[in-house]
Order: structure tokens, then C-alpha cells, then sequence
């Protein structure tokens, strides 16, 4: 998931809590194992019309309590010390998930999953080597992106990176979570990137990237920079969401929204808009913010706490 500050480029640390109870996404995960390969090709135009996969859940008013949430912990501890109650009805959640990729900050409530944030499957394995995942943390997250600092291997073979991100985090018992950025279409040289003609949307899709839920029980398709165009955006989610779901049946999937994507300051009621457009095709939505955009990102999740 991208910074949205004006540092774009540079990762930080997010929330992925868990709400609905520990117990029932440790059960959940316990039972589960990487879907075997099928292939999911061909390129799909975001233009056209296309039979996919079963909506999750109707359209219509999102409640705090009736969705996944996943938040960077700083976002999540900011926002909790600005309003306590918001954050109890989205801990009360089906799911709330901590994205961290240090320790330290606020003592994160008993109810939601910490999940360690990584940037490649390298970062993860010298971590488990050096015996340094942050305790206690059972939850891994791929959030492979066009960084500097990500290896040039898995900046050109994105799918097989993260088929080896979780494979290395099933084989040492975390479980894995996969985020890659759309800005992979953009690495000159891939194995598959955008070309002339096609939207990053569409090479994202024409690549395949979603069908790396298959290694996976948790997929998130990021979304925001297309959130304000909603026709673009239900296309992107739902397509993304049919073909990670044909790689595995049992994927929960989240959508990435922001009050500020790439800087940009989104009104609340746009976010809103956005969230109820993609809430068939999705289990829940992971935030990104930065601490000026707080009273916005509060005020959406305000009007979600009346739904």
C-alpha cells in the first residue's frame, strides 16, 4: 500500500487488525493452504462488459462493525486517540487487522491481529533468519512495490515473487498476506508490464496479479488512485476480485481507499461513494493516511458508524 504522502515513494508501517475475534481468524487460517496453480490468463478490457464472480454481499450502507478493516498501527493509534469510539465499533469488527513494521507506539487493543509489514520476500527470509519478526506476530505481509529498495528479481517476476513470499511465510507457520502496487506494471523490463495502448488498471489485470491469491487467504487490491472515477474503479475491483477468486475460492479480499490518494484531498463523501460502489466485490477495505488528512478520514468513518 503506498505512503499518500508527498513521499510516495517511501513504505511505512500499517495496521492490519483483526476484529470478529481472534480465535475465529486463527481458525480460519489454520485451515489454510495454498490453492493449486490454474492458469487465469488472457487480457481483459475494462471497457466491456464481463460475467464475474458473485458479489460478497449487497450494495448499499456499510456499517463500521460489518466489515474488514485493515490500518497502519500509527494511523490506528492517531485515530483512536482522536475519537476512542469510532475505533471500538471498527475493533468490533468481523475483522480488524495492524499493519506494523517496527515495535513500539500504543498498546494495540487484546481484540485486533498485529501482521508485520515487509517489502520483499528477501526482507521477510533475512528476518526469520535473524530472528527478527517482531513477537508474537503470526501474520506476514508482502507489499511488493516499485521501490529502491525491493531486488530487481522480484520488481521483474512480481507473481513469482509472492508465490515464494508465501511459501517462505507457510513453511516457518506465518501467514502471508499479499498487496502488490499497481506501480509494477511500470518496471521497464518486467516480465509483464504495461504497454501502449492499456491502462496500468488493465495491465495489472492482463498480468495476472491477482491470481496470486492463490497463495494466499488474504488478497488486497489496491485501489485508491482510481477511487474517484467509479465506473474505473467497481471495473478494477471487480474484475481483480473475480480473477483472484478463480485462483482461490476461499480468498478474502480487501480494496485499498484513502482521503488522500496520491496527495490529493478527497472529500469523506466521495470515500464514502467509493466504498459502497465496491463493497459487493469485497470483505473489507485497508485504509491509507497521513495524520493532516485525520479529520477527514474521521469524518468518513463517521459516516459509515450511522450506517
Amino acid at each position: 500500500m503506498n505512503h499518500t504522502s508527498k513521499q510516495a515513494r517511501i513504505p511505512r508501517p500499517r495496521a492490519l487488525a483483526v476484529m470478529g475475534g481472534l480465535a475465529a481468524f486463527v481458525l480460519a487460517a489454520s485451515s489454510w493452504s495454498p490453492v493449486s496453480a490454474r492458469s487465469v490468463s488472457g487480457s481483459v478490457s475494462l471497457s466491456r462488459s464481463v460475467s464475474l464472480s458473485r458479489s460478497v454481499s449487497p450494495s448499499g450502507p456499510i456499517s463500521l462493525s460489518s466489515v474488514q478493516w485493515i490500518f497502519y498501527k500509527e494511523d490506528f493509534n492517531h485515530l483512536n486517540d482522536e475519537d476512542p469510539a469510532i475505533i471500538k465499533q471498527i475493533v468490533a469488527s468481523p475483522a480488524t487487522y495492524i499493519l506494523e513494521h517496527n515495535t513500539g507506539g500504543h498498546h494495540l487493543p487484546k481484540q485486533v491481529i498485529p501482521a508485520e509489514m515487509f517489502f520483499s520476500t528477501a526482507e521477510l527470509q533475512a528476518a526469520i533468519d535473524q530472528g527478527q519478526v517482531i513477537p508474537g506476530v503470526k501474520v506476514v505481509v508482502d507489499d511488493l512495490e516499485d521501490l529502491p529498495t525491493t531486488p530487481t528479481a522480484e520488481l521483474d517476476a512480481p507473481k513469482t515473487a509472492m508465490e515464494e513470499f508465501g511459501q517462505t511465510a507457510a513453511s516457518h507457520g506465518y501467514k502471508p498476506v499479499l498487496i502488490p502496487g499497481r506501480d509494477l506494471m511500470l518496471v521497464s523490463g518486467a516480465k509483464c508490464s504495461k504497454q501502449p495502448g492499456f491502462t496500468i488498471s488493465e495491465a495489472y489485470l492482463r498480468c495476472g496479479l491477482p491470481a496470486a491469491a492463490r497463495y494466499t487467504p488474504i488478497f488486497v487490491i489496491q485501489a485508491a488512485s482510481v477511487e474517484t472515477n467509479l465506473p474505473a474503479l467497481e471495473q478494477l475491483v471487480h474484475l481483480a476480485a473475480a480473477r483472484a477468486r478463480k485462483a482461490n475460492p476461499n480468498v478474502t479480499i480487501f480494496a485499498t481507499l484513502s482521503v488522500s490518494p496520491n496527495g490529493a484531498d478527497v472529500p469523506a463523501s466521495a470515500v464514502v461513494q467509493a466504498a459502497e460502489a465496491i463493497r459487493p466485490y469485497v470483505q473489507g477495505y485497508a485504509m491509507n493516511n497521513v495524520r493532516p488528512s485525520d479529520p477527514r478520514m474521521l469524518d468518513f468513518l463517521t459516516a459509515l458508524s450511522k450506517g
